[in-house]
């Protein structure tokens, strides 16, 4: 028998967060191994014991969900984070896609779409609300939501080949100084300094 998904389930209301636990308990591949009130006390259990999946509310008393979400990602990325809000916000969005969250859903989903997106969350897919995932996924297909200009575009697209700075800077002909620069500035709007983390946020943009 496969090994369950360790979730997490984290929401300041008591009968909601009662509420996750029974649906997601009720699927056999899940096991609900915590339940939390705020995102500290969930970023706490995950620096304690194994998680997989983090189903995790945006507003919230102590630590709210994307602060919560950007800890956890640090301390591991392989954990799903997917966040739970009761309105369709595109900066809110924008905001969780920029600390390598996995997706945003609405409360008033149903129990079997929840388990559903779940599992495409953990298959890797970015889980989106309906009604603004077409025209979100093309500002982030277009890195619009980091502002990169077109040099910046081009430059992007060269790390992602694997290129080096200086590999880059004679296929553009310009300085190795101004690649540098601009590889810098690439790095401050993704909020990364790993080359490694840089490339595969850039492909998971570049993959929309």
């Amino acid at each position: 028998m496969a090994e369950k998904i360790k979730t997490i389930i984290v929401d300041d209301h008591e009968i909601i967060r009662d509420s996750l636990v029974r649906i997601i308990s009720g699927d056999q591949r899940f096991a609900v191994i915590g339940a939390f009130e705020n995102g500290k006390r969930a970023y706490q259990f995950v620096e304690q014991r194994q998680v997989d999946f983090v189903l995790m509310d945006v507003v919230m008393p102590v630590m709210g969900g994307i602060e919560s979400a950007r800890l956890i990602k640090a301390y591991n990325p392989s954990i799903k984070v997917l966040l739970l809000t009761t309105f369709s916000d595109k900066k809110l969005i924008v905001d969780a896609y920029r600390v390598n969250i996995d997706g945003y859903i609405l409360k008033d989903i149903s129990a079997d779409d929840l388990i559903e997106q779940m599992i495409k969350c953990l298959h890797g897919d970015f889980i989106l609300p309906n009604q603004v995932a077409h025209s979100l996924l093309g500002d982030i297909s277009k890195a619009k939501i980091y502002d990169f200009n077109e040099t910046e575009m081009r430059i992007i697209d060269d790390l992602i080949s694997g290129l080096s700075n200086k590999e880059i800077a004679e296929k553009l002909n310009i300085g190795y100084g101004t690649v540098r620069n601009y590889v810098s500035n690439i790095y401050h709007k993704l909020g990364e300094s790993d080359r490694n983390a840089v490339i595969t946020k850039l492909k998971r943009i570049k993959r929309g």
